[in-house]
């Protein structure tokens, strides 16, 4: 007797034998796609496997790749965001979406701590200096951390682990939240151009919607301190890369720290030829690393795996996505 399948669509580790195993074990067949995150080739993929259940990470599983698959009954997102999967087309067709939303809090925040320190204290720069064969030591002007003033565009669940790390270290802490009063203790809530105004460093924690601008733009950089670090872990969506490059030599922001770009893993042209020219000592980018360690790794592939299990055996899952809804609202 043919067993049902389980397509996973992409991911971002060596494979699949982890989410193989706990499927096979329910009585699934896994197909691992091992193909490029492409409309197109998920399209055809899908509609050979036809499968009951999708695992995506990255996959643009869009309205026409779910009609490829009519027997779908659930699509579970390797990840937090909700921004790759039509939600209107899912909740329209029945399909249930579950997602991972809180795995890699940890990792996240430590990273945007990470990105804050090798800012301030030069270190991409003196070591690229010193691979180059050059040793100067008074090139940079650098700073102490726990005299920064740390801007956190969202407190969700990784925001407000940024916003305590950085209390821990001795930081003044201001927060844009949409739900004002929620700040935790410590933390000044402040209105959107207050604290571009007032960081020294900006990290962003919130999603990207679909069809709308970016949030940073050539009028909220303008607003930003002279010589601040605008941290973005969040979505590439985010960040207009042409403006940023343009703020970059205006010193609005003074430099940029990325671990995700809309055009992954490709590097944006304006933002390759800043990386190489003289801007090149204020760019960092971890190509969409924050999340990832061995430990929420492996957390996450079990999470997701289990609650798409779940659902087909018509259990309730652990983090269900209400349905319609707004990627707005993650």
């Amino acid at each position: 007797m043919t067993r049902e399948r389980i397509v996973l669509t992409d991911r971002g580790w060596s494979d699949a034998q982890l989410e193989r195993e706990i499927c096979e074990a329910a009585g699934y067949e896994l197909v691992d796609l091992e193909i490029p995150a492409d409309e197109e080739a998920l399209i055809e993929a899908v509609s050979t496997a036809d499968p009951v259940g999708i695992l995506f990470c990255w996959a643009p599983v869009t309205s026409r790749v779910l009609a490829a698959a009519p027997r779908l009954r659930v699509a579970t997102r390797l990840g937090v965001g909700l921004d790759n999967i039509d939600l209107t087309y899912a909740a329209n067709s029945a399909v249930a979406v579950t997602r991972v939303p809180d795995y890699c809090v940890d990792e996240v925040s430590d990273h945007v701590v990470g990105l804050t320190h090798a800012w301030a204290r030069g270190i991409p720069a003196l070591d690229r200096d010193i691979r180059s064969g050059r040793w100067q030591p008074g090139k940079l002007e650098l700073r102490r951390i726990r005299d920064l003033t740390i801007g956190v565009w969202g407190l969700g669940s990784i925001g407000t682990a940024v916003a305590n790390k950085f209390m821990a270290l001795g930081c003044d802490v201001i927060a844009y939240n949409r739900t004002p009063g929620r700040e935790p203790a410590g933390v000044r809530g402040v209105e959107i151009p207050e604290l571009l105004e007032q960081s020294d460093v900006v990290t962003l924690h919130i999603p990207a919607t679909p069809g709308l601008p970016p949030i940073i733009g050539t009028d909220e950089l303008a607003s930003m301190r002279p010589g601040s670090l605008l941290i973005n872990t969040a979505r590439g969506a985010l960040i207009d890369i042409e403006a940023v490059v343009a703020g970059l030599k205006l010193d609005r922001p003074g430099a940029i720290a990325f671990d995700v770009l809309t055009t992954e893993p490709q590097v944006p042209a304006v933002l390759r030829e800043a990386m190489d020219g003289p801007l090149g000592d204020r760019i960092i980018i971890t190509p969409h690393v924050a999340f990832s360690s061995t430990a929420s790794v492996r957390e996450l592939r079990i999470s997701a795996t289990e609650d798409l299990l779940r659902v087909l055996r018509g259990e309730a899952p652990h983090n269900p996505v209400p349905l319609p809804v707004s990627p707005s609202e993650y």
